[in-house]
Parts: C-alpha cells; sequence; structure tokens
C-alpha cells in the first residue's frame, strides 16, 4: 500500500458509505473492537469528519462541507483544544497568520495573535493580539459562512487515548462503516510523510488485514499545487475575506502582500 491507495473518490465514498451503514454486522464489529472508545455522534448518522485542533472556515473547510453534502453525510469537525500550540507547525501557526485577497486582487497576509506569547501553550489558552481567545475567533468565523456543521471538542478521548501512534487506529475505525474522512496525509513535508508512512499506513493495514476493508478517507487537497493554489485553500470565502479585513483594519494590524507564482 502506497500513499495514494488510501484515498478513495468522492463517488465510491458515496456509493460504499450507504452499502456499509446498511450492513448492521459489519458497524456491531466495529463498535464492538471500539467499545467505550466509540464516538456516540457516529451511532444515528453517517458521518463526514475535518479533523482540526481549531477549525477555521477557509477554503478546504467550504470543500468539506462540498464533499459532506455530495455523499449524503452530516459533517462534524473533530477538534483538540488541549494540543500545544507551536508556531513550527504550519498549521498551528495559521490560525493566527490568515491569508486574505486584497480588493485589487493581490494576496497578503496578516498576523492576529503573537506567536512567541503563546508559544507552548494548549490553543484553548491562545489569544489574540487585542486579548480575544484564538478559539472564539475561528468559530465566529465559521458562524459567518452559515454551514450546517457540527463541532466535537474531542480532547478528553485523545488524550485517554495517548500518543498519536495509539488514537489513529481507533480513529480510522470510525471511518469503515460509519462515515467517512476528509484529510490530506503525505505532502512535501517530510516530516508529514514520515508520520504518514509510520503511523498512518500500518493502522490503515491494520484494519484492512481485521475487516477487510480499508477506512473511507477522501483526499483534502490536489498533488502538485502551486504556491498560488496553495494559498487558496488557507484563504477565506468572500464574505469571511472582508470581516478578517476589516478586523486587521479596526485593530491596526499590518496587511503584508506576499508575491506567489
Amino acid at each position: 500500500m502506497n500513499g495514494e491507495d488510501i484515498y478513495v473518490s468522492l463517488d465510491e465514498a458515496r456509493e460504499e458509505i450507504k452499502k456499509r451503514w446498511a450492513d448492521t454486522d459489519l458497524k456491531k464489529r466495529i463498535e464492538d473492537e471500539l467499545g467505550e472508545k466509540f464516538m456516540s455522534q457516529f451511532y444515528e448518522i453517517p458521518r463526514t469528519v475535518s479533523f482540526r485542533q481549531v477549525c477555521s472556515p477557509d477554503n478546504g473547510f467550504t470543500f468539506f462541507c462540498q464533499c459532506s453534502n455530495y455523499i449524503g453525510a452530516m459533517p462534524i469537525v473533530l477538534e483538540y483544544h488541549e494540543d500545544i500550540f507551536t508556531h513550527l507547525n504550519e498549521d498551528k501557526k495559521g490560525l493566527g497568520r490568515l491569508r486574505v485577497t486584497l480588493e485589487d486582487g493581490s494576496t497578503a497576509m496578516v498576523d492576529v495573535m503573537n506567536f512567541s506569547e503563546n508559544e507552548k501553550n494548549k490553543l484553548g489558552e491562545c489569544v489574540l493580539k487585542n486579548g480575544e481567545s484564538l478559539i472564539d475567533f475561528h468559530h465566529n468565523l465559521v458562524n459567518l459562512l452559515g454551514y450546517k456543521v457540527d463541532f466535537l471538542e474531542n480532547s478528553d478521548w485523545f488524550k485517554n487515548i495517548g500518543k498519536a501512534s495509539d488514537y489513529y487506529y481507533y480513529l480510522l475505525l470510525h471511518f469503515v462503516a460509519h462515515g467517512a474522512l476528509c484529510e490530506l496525509f503525505f505532502d512535501v513535508d517530510e516530516s508529514n510523510i514520515d508520520f504518514a508512512q509510520n503511523i498512518i499506513l500500518p493502522a490503515i493495514e491494520k484494519i484492512q488485514n481485521k475487516f477487510g476493508l480499508k477506512p473511507l478517507i477522501i483526499r483534502q487537497y490536489p498533488q502538485n499545487q502551486t504556491d498560488l493554489e496553495d494559498f487558496y485553500w488557507w484563504s477565506y470565502p468572500p464574505n469571511v475575506n472582508e470581516f478578517i479585513i476589516d478586523y486587521a483594519v479596526k485593530n491596526n494590524l499590518s496587511l503584508k502582500n506576499i508575491n506567489l507564482k
């Protein structure tokens, strides 16, 4: 199995999620395997899942919501507010360094938080430069879009199991018969590739060997993106984009132009 073998197309996900959800014996086997680790939110309806420490309504989030609608599953975002902030992690740093498109079509970024002051804090304790909660800020942005999405602050679940090398097996089990995961496990960052090779692939292979099926994982982003395409996924739909620009102006935050090819 390689990095691309783990993904299914949207059409395959739509077909498989119906078939597997109707297989009550398969669902019971999965639920028995998970035991107390089975998340109750997966009992009544099939789910599509985005796993983000803190959800922000960028264009990747919009794509996740559209995928959910297409395959006929209810979206839920699993969050991990007790995870530790570090600016060395690009996903976490991106919560405080927002990408926007200016009125003239140029691209820019704005730092809404002081990275050094929040370094090593739990995400739930991080604050912006104006003192606002980082989590509240991003959740308010989500509300601007109006998508019907459930949220689950899942820190206790993750902590009770332990390291990522332990909990990914149990997390991925939820996507054998109860839903689908929107994610990108292999990208150009070497540390992410190592993580996927050493943690994700063994967990998927263990599931496939035990249940004869792979988890349903939808590829979150395209391959071989340009810098401009990558910027698109980090940036925001128009109404949220405008709100962030207004927020920057009101809080005297610099909008720094960036040149992308």
